[in-house]
């Protein structure tokens, strides 16, 4: 009686082990039919999900798979678009991009700078607010301009900070700006996702002045920052940071190499 004692309390906690992620030979292998069911559940309609994410060292599967299922999409959507484009739009990749330079600036400065931007706003109502849109003026490359944009978005901050301070909301009504903010998340994700893709049309031209076609010549980076938000909220800023820099060094260092 005793030793069946010893062995069911042995048994339950292996079982804690595995359940808390101690146990390695317990955890649950990665599911790849169910993180593609999932992935198309969060594309109907994008959730910000609990905060509980999974950390970058128990999460390269997905990476991979989100970078298989990228490359999938400019293979069988993106590559086909862009050369109908090129054939009777005049839509052309600016060869001014595969240098050594841009290489390096969008394998390791573009990831940091971009996922800033677009998808470190994804958990945060204020940072969207008030620190997202001095970080995009980074795309004009004027110091006159960032300094503009900073001062109106800090004077913002401090005129809502000072009335909430003198003026505080009743309990009902402390969190109405987060909850806003979850219940507007699809229309939140998407706009990022858009935006990111939009970001990077600087980067064709048009070449027969179909200049407004150049908006589906972006069409996988885009998808991409659908991918990359979806990854953000569930493995956190980190794991985009590094799922955007390997898919950068897969496009541009075999571009470099060959010429």
């Amino acid at each position: 009686m005793q030793q069946t004692l010893i062995e069911k309390n042995s048994l339950d906690v292996t079982d804690m082990q595995g359940l808390d992620g101690v146990g390695d030979a317990a955890r649950p292998a990665f599911n790849w039919r169910g993180e593609i069911r999932e992935l198309i559940d969060f594309l109907r309609k994008p959730v910000r999900g609990s905060g509980r994410v999974i950390p970058l060292s128990q999460g390269w599967r997905r990476i991979a798979l989100l970078l298989g299922v990228r490359f999938c999409f400019v293979l069988l959507v993106a590559l086909p678009i862009n050369t109908a484009l090129q054939i009777w739009g005049g839509i052309e990749y600016d060869q001014a991009t595969q240098t050594t330079s841009f290489a390096i600036w969008g394998v390791i400065g573009a990831p940091l700078l971009e996922e800033l931007i677009f998808r470190a706003g994804l958990r945060q109502a204020k940072y969207s607010l008030f620190i997202c849109p001095v970080l995009v003026c980074q795309f004009s490359r004027s110091a006159l301009v960032v300094a503009v944009m900073a001062t109106i978005v800090l004077s913002i901050a401090a005129i809502d900070a000072l009335r909430l301070r003198w003026n505080p909301p009743a309990a009902g009504f402390r969190f109405t700006r987060g909850r806003a903010f979850i219940r507007c998340f699809p229309l939140i994700f998407w706009i990022y996702a858009i935006g990111f893709g939009l970001v990077h049309i600087s980067n064709y031209y048009s070449g027969g002045g179909h200049s407004y076609l150049l908006v589906f010549a972006v069409s996988a980076q885009m998808f991409s920052g659908v991918l990359l938000g979806y990854l953000r909220l569930r493995q956190g800023l980190p794991s985009s940071m590094v799922m955007h820099a390997l898919n950068n060094a897969i496009i541009f260092i075999p571009a470099l190499l060959l010429g």
